[in-house]
């Protein structure tokens, strides 16, 4: 349900701009790690570890980007972009990133491109102050950012911060004093019971699990945010609290 109404909303805008008709490309690429992230101090990022790619995709000199597990290189059109039938990680990827990009070229003060060398970092201590003017005294944090992590750790004490993440490598550790759970049904639903608060990656909206996400939200009467760029243009469509703030 949530991803059609994503693409409704998202055919109706183009539509409406007189954009769907037109024989408009969409390239799409995968970004190398310098070209995405840049080089940032700490190397524990995912996107360093090659865990995930940074697939971007232009139009009209606009860029949006996705994180993904499953990126391709497509030329495509943007009618048939809109109807792809978003079943899979691929065709998800493809769609979130052609809409960011499309979204930056209608409202050019999103940000939908990946910070840089240690913007991860800054942006992860602005998450935090504005954690900190919020009534949050445990946080659940959906998809390991460890900058973000570390900062929860520091802030709130790890025994106040926990994690699901699907890394296999990362499964059963402890990164910060924060145990890492796998993140399946049952251990994302107790993150939500216990946390007053959760922080979720973007790329949840590529990877099929962001409805599932919101459920748990709705269920336990706990907010949900979201943070990066994979998300921009569903977060703008799909009134999601959103934290972006080093983004290009």
């Amino acid at each position: 349900m949530f991803y059609a109404q994503l693409k409704e909303k998202f055919t109706t805008l183009v539509r409406e701009d007189f954009l769907l008709g037109e024989k408009i490309s969409i390239s799409a690429r995968i970004l190398k790690n310098e070209e995405a992230i840049g080089n940032p101090t700490r190397q524990d990022y995912p996107l360093l570890k090659g865990k995930e790619f940074l697939m971007e995709a232009c139009f009209r000199e606009c860029r949006g980007q996705a994180f993904t597990d499953a990126p391709c290189e497509k030329i495509s059109t943007l009618a048939d972009i809109v109807a792809l039938p978003l079943e899979n990680t691929e065709q998800r990827a493809l769609f979130i990133a052609s809409l960011n990009a499309v979204m930056r070229y209608l409202k050019p003060e999103l940000a939908t491109v990946h910070c840089r060398n240690d913007e991860p970092e800054e942006c992860a201590g602005e998450i935090i102050g504005q954690l900190q003017q919020q009534p949050v005294a445990k946080v659940g944090l959906v998809g390991l950012q460890p900058a973000i992590l570390e900062q929860l750790a520091t802030t709130f004490g790890a025994e106040n911060v926990f994690c699901v993440d699907r890394d296999e490598q990362q499964r059963g550790c402890s990164k910060f004093g924060v145990p890492i759970k796998w993140g399946d049904e049952k251990e994302t639903a107790t993150l939500f019971e216990q946390s007053d608060l959760v922080l979720a990656t973007g790329s949840t909206v590529v990877n099929g699990s962001l409805p599932g996400l919101l459920a748990l939200a709705d269920d336990n009467a706990v907010p949900i945010c979201f943070f990066g760029t994979s998300i921009a243009g569903t977060a703008e469509l799909m009134n999601l609290k959103r934290y972006c703030f080093e983004a290009a």
